[in-house]
């Protein structure tokens, strides 16, 4: 197993985890927790693994270390994603028929998405 594999089974752990705790507690994602992973799913989709190690991060991160200006953002746009597309998505990405790997993003990539998002 090459490095990328190792790090997107990784992901692939903390991601499923993520939805895991949510079951756990009984409870569809906040808006906060759905644009987190909506957006690791993406990143990991693309190779961008270092992206989708930040927001995965951002998922567990506590109300009271969220900002309220993203939150108040967050409020106003409408819900996309239940757990159960979220675990489709992450089974698709590392499923996809007739796949070839996806080459690791290049870092100017990584910093470009990072500084969107940051």
């Amino acid at each position: 197993m090459d490095k990328s594999t190792d790090t997107l089974d990784r992901l692939h752990r903390i991601f499923i985890d993520a939805l895991d705790l949510l079951d756990m507690q009984g409870r569809e994602p906040d808006r906060w927790e759905e644009e987190c992973l909506s957006y690791a799913l993406g990143a990991m989709a693309c190779g961008l693994y270092p992206a989708a190690e930040v927001e995965l991060a951002a998922f567990s991160r506590p109300g009271s270390q969220r900002s309220a200006e993203e939150l108040v953002l967050l409020e106003g746009k409408p819900r996309r994603f239940t757990k159960s597309m979220l675990r489709h998505g992450i089974e698709y990405v590392l499923n996809r028929p007739g796949q070839t790997p996806v080459p690791a993003a290049s870092h100017l990539a990584v910093r470009n998405f990072l500084g969107a998002s940051l």
